[in-house]
């Protein structure tokens, strides 16, 4: 198996997936902007990535909107919804303003504009930003090569990252894409096969790597 997210999250997969021999490659590398969030200003957080957690003061007490289990786990604080994705955040919340969304350079959904103009005021803050990182010849050759290799995507930005890289997929490569968007993006850019999560969610993502292993 081949994990390309940022190393933390690449790292928090393996660990789960300990059974399976494993090759790390980040293709994003995660930063910070130093922008400062006074969280007295807000009545709520909205994090669609546990990569702003590291660069917001402790959630401890604050009310949490998320996107995705693992970003509410790892949030620190009064979880109060768990979205599958940002549209469905955007359509279920039930909060009063103002709020904050931190979150990344690179964000999808417009979840400070809709929810603003639906009346619930919303902040939108870059927390930290996501940098294009090569990917390893190690990776690229196991990739490229004939053995039975998981593929697991998370992002179709990730996914841009990877392809733009002139990478090479053998025939045996397993590649498993956490929505359609994710799916969209591997077809486009290599015409392969890919099994696509019925849920942007990821648990449903370990699950289907255990498969792919035949655990």
């Amino acid at each position: 198996m081949i994990l390309t997210r940022p190393e933390a999250a690449s790292t928090r997969v393996a660990a789960e997936l300990s059974g399976i021999p494993t090759l790390i490659s980040p293709v994003t590398q995660i930063a910070g902007t130093g922008a400062e969030v006074d969280l007295s200003r807000y009545r709520g957080v909205i994090l669609t990535s546990a990569n702003a957690v590291t660069y917001l003061p402790s959630l401890q007490g604050i009310p949490v909107y998320s996107v995705g289990a693992r970003t509410a786990e790892e949030s620190g604080g009064v979880v109060q919804l768990v979205a599958r994705d940002a549209g469905d955040l955007v359509n279920r919340i039930t909060a009063t303003g103002p709020l904050v969304h931190a979150h990344g350079q690179e964000t999808r959904g417009n979840i400070a504009s809709r929810l603003t103009s639906a009346g619930i005021e919303t902040h939108s803050v870059v927390v930290y930003v996501q940098l294009d990182e090569e990917l390893s010849q190690e990776a690229k050759a196991a990739l490229g090569g004939d053995e039975p290799t998981i593929l697991p995507l998370w992002s179709a930005r990730s996914a841009q990252r990877l392809f733009s890289q002139n990478v090479t997929l053998g025939p045996n490569v397993h590649l498993i894409a956490l929505s359609p968007a994710v799916a969209d993006v591997c077809r486009t850019a290599v015409g392969h096969a890919v099994e696509v999560c019925d849920d942007p969610d990821g648990q449903e993502m370990i699950a289907r790597i255990v498969a792919a292993a035949g655990g």
